[in-house]
């Protein structure tokens, strides 16, 4: 895709110093696809956060099931 972009000429030195890069072309693709891969990782990590609250709320209730079962009398290991 070919477009035109205005960037800042101390973050395009600062971003060449740290690339390996030879290409401003090949330097931006380089920064999107680092955004691309932070941005989905920080996706990623909010999933897990929320399956694993779930999962362990429905531990927590079965755990508690469970509990009131424990004193019908059953015998202690």
């Amino acid at each position: 895709m070919r477009t035109t972009v205005v960037l800042r000429d101390e973050l395009v030195s600062q971003a060449k110093k740290f690339s390996s890069e030879k290409t401003l072309s090949g330097l931006l693709n380089q920064c999107l696809a680092a955004w691309i891969r932070q941005h989905s990782a920080r996706e990623l990590d909010a999933r897990l956060s929320k399956e694993y609250r779930e999962g362990a709320r429905e531990s927590r209730s079965v755990a508690r099931s469970f509990a009131r079962l424990d004193i019908e009398g059953w015998p202690q290991w």
